[in-house]
């Protein structure tokens, strides 16, 4: 089963900023998919809830670099 979680995300300013974040959250045990839309932060993660939990998500945000709003 998947499940999705929504972020809104400031920092990022160009491709290499979406990429990279998008490269650590796919790293991430039990992630399944990944869609960024640059322009206004948008970041969708499809997940699998036995495996990880939306939590982690925010954590790899911030390690990455940039601040989950909402």
């Amino acid at each position: 089963m998947t499940e999705t979680a929504h972020m809104t995300v400031e920092g990022m300013s160009c491709n290499g900023c979406s990429g990279k974040l998008q490269r650590a959250l796919e790293a991430v045990n039990g992630v399944t998919g990944v869609d960024i839309v640059l322009d206004g932060g948008k970041v969708t993660v499809s997940y699998d809830p036995a495996h990880v939990s939306p939590t982690a998500f925010r954590d790899v945000v911030e390690d990455t670099g940039f601040d989950v709003v909402s």
